[in-house]
C-alpha cells in the first residue's frame, strides 16, 4: 500500500468517524436540551394548575359516581384552568390510574388510561405539592404530547397535557444531521486526498530525484516548491548530489590521468620495440623476432584497453543528429567484416527504414560494441540482425543473435564496469554503451522487445536501444 492510500485511508476514517460522531451528538444534544425545557414547562403548568385546586372535594369523586356533582365541579375547573393556562387537556386521577374528572378539551372521558401506568415510579414518587413530567409520546392524533403530574393528597393527582408538537421537527433534525455526517465522511475524504497530495507528491518528486542520482545523472534539477521537513530533506539530497558529482569528476580525472601517464610510455616502448624489429628484420636469422611481434601484440592491448578507460570515464559531450538506422548499420558490416567473415557469420538489417536522434560516433560505438559481443559469442554460421522501428512516441534499435545467451545469474550485471566472463576482457564494452546512451538521454536494456516477424534468431542475446522522438528536430 502506498503512502498517499495510507495516508488517504488514515484521515478520512478517522475524520469520517469524528463527523459521525459529532452529527449525532449535535442531534441528541439538541434533542435532550428541548426535551428538559418541555419537562420544566409542564412541570410549572401542573403545579401552577394544581396549586389553585381546592383538594378537600376529591374523596366524592369516587363515591359519587360520574355524575356526581364532585365530577362536574372539579371538570369545570380543570376547564377554566386549562382555557387560562392553554393546556391541551387536564385530569385528575387516583392511586389505581383511574381518571376521575377531566377537562371538556380532554382527548377521552373519565377513565381507567393505561399509559399512566408507564409512568408509575414518577408518580409515586411524588410528595404532596411536588410535580414531574413524563416522556414524550404520541397521542391518537399522531401528534407529541408531554404530561406534567402534580400531587394533591395522599390518593389523588392532577395530570396535564402538553403539547410537544415541535419535537417533530426535532426528530426531522435527525436527518439532517444525518446528512451534514455524511457531508462531513464526504468532505474528509477530499480533504484526505489533497493532504496526500501535498505530502506523497513531494515525496514522490524527491524519490524520482534520487532514482536520477542512482543512476548517475548528477546534473538533474532539483525538485522545486517543496517546502517544510521535506525541504530539509531536499536540500541533503542536493548537497549528496553535489558530493557524488565532485567525487565522480575526482575519479574521472584520476582516471584519465592515469590512462595519459601509462599511454605515453606505452607509446615510446611500442617505437622502440617497432626500431628493434625492424633492425633484425635487416639481418636475417637474428632470433627475437617473435618476441618483438609478442611485445607489440600486448602493448596493442593495453593501448585499447587504456583507450576503453578514457572512453568511459570521460566520453565526448553528445551532438545529436538524425541518423539513418540503416545506413549506420551498413557502416558497422563494413568494420566488422572481418570479424565476420572469419566465422562466417550473417549481419543483416530488418524492420522500418527509421531514423534516431543521436551522436553519429556515440551510435556508432554503441552498435560496434554490441555486434562485437555478438561475434565473440557466437560459433562459426551464426547469424546477427540489427533491427529499428517506432513504438509510440519512442525509437528502438535492437541488436540480436542466435548465439547461447547471457545466463540469468549474469543478466543484472552485465552493464556493471569492469563486470566480463571472457578471461581477456575489460568488462567495459556494455558499461560503455549505456554511459554513451544515457549522454544521448537513451536507455539500453537487455530484453525481448523485439515486434512481431522481427525477431529471426529466435533465441540468444537482444540488446534494445530505447530514444524518445524529439518532435521539435523532425528532419
Amino acid at each position: 500500500m502506498s503512502l498517499k492510500t495510507k495516508i488517504i485511508l488514515t484521515f478520512s476514517v478517522l475524520m469520517a468517524a469524528l463527523a459521525l460522531i459529532m452529527s449525532r451528538v449535535g442531534y441528541y444534544s439538541v434533542r435532550e436540551i428541548y426535551l428538559e425545557q418541555l419537562s420544566d414547562q409542564a412541570s410549572r403548568l401542573a403545579r401552577l394548575a394544581g396549586g389553585e385546586l381546592n383538594p378537600k372535594y376529591l374523596s366524592f369523586l369516587e363515591s359519587g359516581g360520574r355524575d356526581s356533582l364532585a365530577v362536574a365541579y372539579y371538570s369545570e375547573t380543570l376547564k377554566t384552568r386549562a382555557k387560562n393556562i392553554l393546556l391541551a387537556d387536564a385530569f385528575i386521577f387516583n392511586r389505581d390510574f383511574e381518571v376521575l374528572a377531566r377537562s371538556a378539551s380532554g382527548s377521552a372521558a373519565p377513565g381507567s388510561d393505561p399509559r399512566l401506568r408507564l409512568n408509575r415510579s414518577e408518580i409515586q414518587g411524588l410528595q404532596a405539592g411536588e410535580s414531574a413530567a413524563s416522556l414524550p409520546f404520541k397521542g391518537g392524533d399522531g401528534e407529541w404530547y408531554l404530561w406534567g403530574f402534580y400531587r394533591l393528597d395522599e390518593s389523588h393527582w392532577l395530570g396535564v397535557q402538553e403539547s410537544a408538537a415541535r419535537l417533530a421537527q426535532v426528530e426531522s433534525l435527525s436527518g439532517i444531521f444525518w446528512g451534514i455526517g455524511i457531508a462531513g465522511v464526504l468532505v474528509t475524504i477530499l480533504c484526505g486526498w489533497l493532504l496526500a497530495r501535498a505530502i506523497a507528491r513531494p515525496v514522490e518528486r524527491l524519490v524520482q530525484f534520487s532514482q536520477l542520482l542512482g543512476k548517475g545523472n548528477f546534473s538533474a534539477p532539483l525538485p522545486q516548491g517543496i517546502r517544510g521537513e521535506l525541504a530539509i530533506l531536499a536540500n541533503a539530497l542536493d548537497k549528496m548530489r553535489a558530493g557524488l558529482a565532485q567525487h565522480h569528476r575526482e575519479k574521472e580525472l584520476l582516471l584519465a590521468q592515469i590512462a595519459h601517464e601509462i599511454r605515453n610510455p606505452l607509446g615510446g616502448i611500442e617505437l622502440l620495440a617497432g626500431l628493434v624489429k625492424e633492425d633484425l628484420q635487416r639481418h636475417p636469422g637474428q632470433p627475437g623476432t617473435e618476441y618483438l611481434e609478442k611485445i607489440q601484440q600486448e602493448i596493442g592491448g593495453l593501448k585499447a584497453l587504456i583507450t576503453a578507460y578514457l572512453n568511459f570515464s570521460r566520453p565526448a559531450a553528445a551532438q545529436p543528429e538524425w541518423i539513418a538506422v540503416q545506413e549506420m548499420a551498413e557502416e558497422v558490416r563494413s568494420f566488422c567484416c572481418a570479424g565476420l567473415r572469419e566465422k562466417k557469420l550473417s549481419l543483416s538489417y530488418t524492420g522500418e527504414d527509421a531514423q534516431i536522434h543521436f551522436d553519429r560516433q556515440h551510435l556508432r560505438q554503441i552498435l560496434i560494441n554490441l555486434v562485437s559481443n555478438s561475434i565473440e559469442a557466437l560459433g562459426q554460421g551464426g547469424s546477427i540482425a540489427i533491427s529499428a522501428w517506432q513504438k509510440g512516441p519512442r525509437t528502438l534499435i535492437a541488436v540480436s543473435d542466435d548465439g547461447p545467451g547471457i545466463p540469468p545469474e549474469h543478466r543484472e550485471n552485465i552493464f556493471e564496469p569492469f563486470f566480463t566472463t571472457r578471461s581477456n576482457g575489460s568488462g567495459l564494452g556494455l558499461a560503455i554503451c549505456k554511459k554513451l546512451c544515457r549522454e544521448n538521454g537513451a536507455e539500453i536494456c537487455l530484453g525481448e522487445g523485439l515486434p512481431s516477424g522481427e525477431d529471426k534468431t529466435g533465441k540468444g542475446t537482444v540488446f534494445i536501444i530505447k530514444k524518445l522522438v524529439n518532435q521539435e528536430g523532425l528532419p
